[in-house]
């Protein structure tokens, strides 16, 4: 049984420019054994014009900045998997706010 975590952080580099990144981790541990201790993590630069306001832009950060990312998310945490001879890890569709801010 896996128990995933899921997380998320944002870094405004200027007024116009914002990096988010995602992460997806699963860890063994005694009381929730798993095969594997396994954290990946993707980031994406996204620009903005000056004409968007604050409000918009967290709004985008929120969803649509995560649901762009995760889908290459899920296929690295494929690809790793299936690389270390295991049976592909393929992670479930999520609603973007199923990630933590960190």
């Amino acid at each position: 049984q896996m128990h995933p975590i899921y997380t998320k952080s944002l870094e405004k580099v200027n007024e116009t420019e914002y990096v988010v990144s995602i992460s997806f981790s699963v860890l063994s541990t005694p009381d929730k054994p798993f095969p594997i201790d396994l954290s990946a993590t993707i980031s994406g630069n996204f620009t903005f014009e000056q004409s968007v306001n604050e409000l918009e832009i967290e709004n985008f950060m929120a969803g649509p900045a995560v649901q762009i990312l995760y889908p290459h998310l899920r296929s690295i945490v494929a690809s790793l998997t299936a690389s270390c001879y295991l049976q592909p890890l393929l992670l479930p569709l999520v609603d973007p706010r199923i990630f933590k801010n960190v």
